[in-house]
């Protein structure tokens, strides 16, 4: 978790964001945002169910694909998990000990006192069976609720987000997702998101769109001005035209199995590009950080592959 945790705040130091604006963005509170920086998992105790959505939202926030993280995400909180059981075997060992070491006290200066025969002596409960039982149940309790987390975190490949994060108001107060609202979720992520997987340095193919979808283009110019155009199946949409740095050009395509858009970027340096919101992950060879002392000339080309039949 800490390794996450420190991704999530170079990347936001990175991008000049202070935790204020993560929050605006992300509708999470101040204290769950540096939680979330510091790796402290133990301050999710009572939200390890809405812990993905958390750090899903800060990675949307600051622009991380999610998908990177995932993996060690669900390994953080399974060992969170095994650790808060392996904490509760050890204090019911701890319990017991005291029991062991009271009741021997206790036959130790019972001992010394002579007691008539005639007395009767009153039943006293077996407190080790007692706390035995009750320990159990705490144990039993603790897996059930780990069982409950695993299945929730692990509930499938592809899962969105809610938008029902703890909104940072007056006093820090949460608000959370009924659980209607996340039923709704659950069920729309039972859809495949759009996928872009990279052939190559410059050829795309886009799976899991609907027939007839209009897929949105937008292309972010933050090393240098730029000619820029756009064809889908040959034909242009868009004609070349310069944009400068920080600008953005957007636009949106109807498409089908088979289309095919190319994207021309006359100077390609530091250009973000996204299709409908997911990040078009890019070459360092083609797309360098820095200026090289040139302009990178590329046609970068994208073909719309498998079509997502659920959605239809």
């Amino acid at each position: 978790m800490e390794k996450i945790g420190n991704m999530l705040k170079e990347k936001r130091i990175e991008l000049g964001m202070s935790v204020e604006d993560i929050s605006e963005k992300t509708r999470l509170t101040t204290k769950h945002i540096k939680a979330l920086e510091e790796g402290d998992i133990s301050f999710f105790h009572e939200d390890l169910s809405y812990l993905r959505f958390f750090v899903k939202s800060y990675c949307d926030a600051v622009g991380i694909d999610f998908e990177d993280m995932k993996d060690e995400l669900r390994e953080s909180i399974d060992d969170y998990t095994m650790t808060s059981v392996q904490s509760a075997q050890l204090s019911h060992e701890e319990i017991e000990h005291n029991i062991a070491k009271s009741e021997k006290l206790t036959k130790v200066q019972t001992a010394d006192v002579k007691m008539p025969r005639q007395k009767r002596r009153r039943a006293k409960p077996d407190v080790s069976l007692i706390s035995l039982v009750a320990i159990i149940g705490v144990v039993v309790i603790v897996l059930m609720f780990a069982f409950v987390i695993f299945m929730q975190t692990d509930s499938g490949k592809d899962n969105k987000p809610t938008n029902n994060m703890p909104i940072a108001g007056e006093n820090d107060k949460e608000a959370y997702p009924s659980d209607d609202e996340k039923l709704k979720e659950e069920q729309k992520e039972e859809v495949k998101e759009l996928e872009i997987v990279k052939n190559d340095v410059t050829d795309y193919t886009i799976n899991n769109v609907k027939e007839g979808e209009k897929l949105k283009v937008e292309t972010k110019f933050n090393g240098s001005n730029s000619g820029y155009s756009v064809t889908v199946d040959e034909k242009d949409i868009r004609e070349n035209k310069i944009f400068n740095v920080g600008q953005t050009a957007t636009s949106e395509i109807e498409v089908k199995k088979g289309t095919k858009i190319s994207i021309y970027i006359g100077c390609m340096v530091q250009t973000d590009i996204k299709i409908n919101g997911k990040v078009v992950k890019t070459d360092s060879s083609i797309n360098p950080s820095t200026y090289p002392g040139y302009c990178p000339s590329n046609t970068l080309t994208f073909t719309v592959g498998e079509v997502n039949e659920s959605a239809k």
